[in-house]
């Protein structure tokens, strides 16, 4: 199988590219430092798999996800991070992503990962299958039937909210009421099963807004 990897951190490109260079299942095709240079190379390159990063610059894991995805559509996505959000691992699926994988899994796992996905199949890790079995831990969902993602409009207010902006400033940059920017607030708070701004902030850390 051939594997594109997308990391911005250089020790993780080169110790994954040093981690398979013996294997006789994988070759390495290629390497990508950010989200653009993913969906580039993908197009170049036809990987069957790409091994793929969240957060990174200029375009996070997610929306290269969605990209490639739409011009090659036989390549695979297994994503490896740091992250165990259970909101972050639902977008990612919803992205189109085959299988996700956190950073310290061992080489045996990944091999496995690589090959389940490679085949069309879904991989998810023990520990991410175990998140996504966790109840709410801060609201109520009854009525709910499936995960629901941030709009754009609260994307922007979320990455606001980690600029420090207040209420009056954030509905004065995007011509909302102040009534309007504490719905939003609180719809996100929901949506992303977190109990405050702290952990909002951790979250949107994760994703790499702020």
């Amino acid at each position: 199988m051939t594997l594109l990897i997308a990391d911005d951190q250089s020790i993780i490109l080169d110790g994954l590219e040093a981690l398979l260079a013996h294997s006789q299942e994988v070759q390495v095709v290629g390497r990508a430092s950010n989200g653009i240079e993913a969906v580039a190379r993908t197009k170049e390159l036809k990987p069957d798999v790409v091994l793929m990063d969240i957060n990174m610059p200029e375009m996070d894991g997610i929306e290269a996800t969605k990209a490639l995805l739409k011009c090659c559509d036989k390549t695979k996505v297994l994503v490896l991070s740091m992250h165990d959000h259970k909101e972050l691992v639902h977008e990612v699926m919803d992205a189109g992503a085959s299988g996700y994988v956190l950073k310290n899994v061992g080489k045996e796992e990944l091999m496995e990962a690589l090959r389940i996905v490679a085949t069309g199949q879904r991989y998810l890790a023990r520990e991410i299958r175990a998140v996504l079995e966790q109840p709410d831990r801060f609201k109520d969902r009854n009525g709910e039937v499936h995960y629901t993602a941030l709009t754009k409009r609260e994307k922007e207010i979320v990455k606001l909210i980690c600029m420090e902006r207040t209420t009056h400033e954030i509905a004065t940059a995007l011509y909302l009421s102040p009534q309007t920017v504490d719905t939003h607030r609180k719809n996100i708070l929901h949506k992303l099963d977190i109990r405050n701004i702290a952990g909002l902030v951790i979250y949107a850390k994760d994703r790499g807004w702020c």
